[in-house]
């Protein structure tokens, strides 16, 4: 039995997912229309017209005789009520188009939800939306577990170790979860560490005459600063995009930024040196994640019961 090719609506939602994830990373480029309508079962001109609507919403841009790029990650971190009970009825609708009876798709639900009642519910906690799902896509990856990305922001007025049984965010946001979360037995801890790369400019900068380490919150310019500390021996001073005057750029030779953060408009053109941190998951992380994971929530159901 032949299936139906997926729809616009599938494939924008495939891709959206993907970018999302941080499957399709910030300005890198998409696969092409071709070569999508053979990976998903569609065809170009729907794959096209997906693309389209990704790039009217800014998540995208086309470049003539070169291809199509991720813009940005800012897509939507939970979807709503109703675009969710959309998607699982285009789903629906999809399987019984197919010839798929309707009590083997009952039974196909039901699989669906007891597989959901098992599964632990996790959240991954970061502050800024491009690290949240860098960071998440990693942990994903080298875990194995599915987990739900919560932007900080996102989570102020909610008690997020009720809403999941497990809380995991990077070591430097432990202090921010204070207020959205009751109890810090639930939640796991990850470290993160500088990129190889990075850390070899680091190394490189012993003879910078002024550093600076950038970053839009002041918790992230002291996590920076700690970091860099441990390769530049100089001074360094310290920068919080968004809030201090752009002035104190002034004559700075070297700039160390968040790899998620971008400087004042027009600096990063005029400083000799911008040196940017991507954050990679710490080697000792997958052998121990899962047992933590498994202990915290051992722990939980036992209090439960």
């Amino acid at each position: 039995m032949s299936l139906e090719p997926l729809g616009v609506d599938d494939v924008y939602r495939i891709i959206l997912d993907r970018i999302g994830a941080g499957d399709y990373a910030r300005g890198s480029r998409l696969p092409s229309c071709r070569r999508l309508a053979g990976e998903l079962g569609s065809n170009p001109s729907t794959v096209d017209r997906a693309v389209r609507r990704l790039a009217e919403m800014g998540l995208v841009r086309t470049v003539p005789r070169t291809g199509t790029y991720v813009a940005t990650v800012g897509t939507p971190v939970v979807d709503s009520r109703g675009e969710i009970g959309d998607e699982i009825r285009r789903v629906l609708r999809r399987a019984w188009r197919s010839g798929v009876p309707l009590d083997e798709i009952r039974a196909l639900i039901d699989d669906a939800v007891d597989e959901l009642e098992v599964a632990p519910r996790i959240a991954f906690v970061e502050c800024n939306r491009r690290d949240l799902q860098h960071m998440h896509s990693l942990v994903r990856r080298e875990s194995g577990f599915e987990m739900q990305p919560v932007l900080l922001a996102d989570a102020w007025g909610r008690t997020l170790d009720d809403e999941f049984d497990i809380v995991t965010t990077p070591v430097f946001h432990l202090n921010d979860l204070s207020d959205v979360v009751s109890d810090f037995d639930n939640v796991v801890e990850i470290t993160f560490v500088a990129s190889q790369s990075a850390l070899r400019q680091l190394v490189n900068l012993r003879h910078a005459r002024r550093l600076v380490v950038a970053a839009p919150t002041a918790r992230g310019v002291s996590w920076m600063a700690a970091v860099v500390g441990q390769y530049f021996s100089g001074p360094i001073e310290h920068f919080h995009i968004g809030v201090d005057d752009s002035s104190r750029l002034e004559g700075v030779d070297v700039v160390v930024v968040n790899n998620a953060a971008r400087l004042p408009d027009g600096w990063e053109g005029r400083i000799p040196n911008v040196v940017p941190i991507e954050w990679e998951l710490d080697p000792r992380f997958a052998t121990s994640f899962k047992e933590r994971i498994g202990a915290r929530l051992a722990r939980r159901r036992k209090a439960v019961s």
